[in-house]
């Protein structure tokens, strides 16, 4: 029975690696796309290195976003911050000051917010960190004892150098 769910002839003669579908150590693989296929072992070092890092990056792009994050909620809380000491200043002793009252700021309507850059920016962020973790799955999906391991580790370590950044323990990955 011929396991090779997409062959074709005009491909006969390209490198060509079994889908195997449990956990092996093989240094043959097919990685993601037809073209990615490490079929000696110093390919497959090389593939497995370029997954460590995009698993160790993935975590850098995590910290970015919520750095980008932190530093938007305190900019806005520094400026509501001003607004409230503002209101809340009345030097006595002011001769000529008016008793009119500042404009005050207006809130930001649904589309200003929408299209606003730094949400903007923040989309693009999660919308490569979706496209990044499921392709990170799909390596993992390869049951490749060496790249599951690579992907483990890249993880890990991007989790040690990034993951210490939390203010508090309730800020989590999964749930807002």
């Amino acid at each position: 029975m011929d396991m090779d769910h997409g062959s074709d002839d005009s491909t006969s003669t390209a490198k060509s690696c079994p889908m195997i579908m449990v956990f092996h150590a093989g240094h043959c693989e097919r990685i993601l796309w037809r073209g990615w296929v490490a079929s000696t072992v110093t390919e497959f070092v090389l593939s497995a290195i370029a997954i460590f890092v995009v698993s160790f990056l993935y975590e850098a792009l995590k910290f970015l976003r919520q750095h980008l994050a932190r530093r938007v909620a305190r900019k806005e809380a520094e400026r509501m911050a001003e607004e409230q000491r503002r209101k809340n200043d009345n030097p006595s002793g002011c001769t000529g000051c008016s008793d009119a009252p500042l404009a005050e700021a207006r809130e930001k309507s649904y589309w200003q917010r929408l299209l606003d850059s730094t949400h903007i920016i923040q989309s693009l962020l999660n919308l490569l960190q979706i496209v990044v973790s499921y392709l990170l799955m799909l390596i993992f999906m390869t049951f490749n004892y060496w790249l599951c391991l690579a992907v483990v580790l890249g993880l890990g370590f991007g989790y040690f150098f990034f993951g210490w950044n939390k203010k508090t323990p309730d800020e989590s990955e999964c749930c807002p």
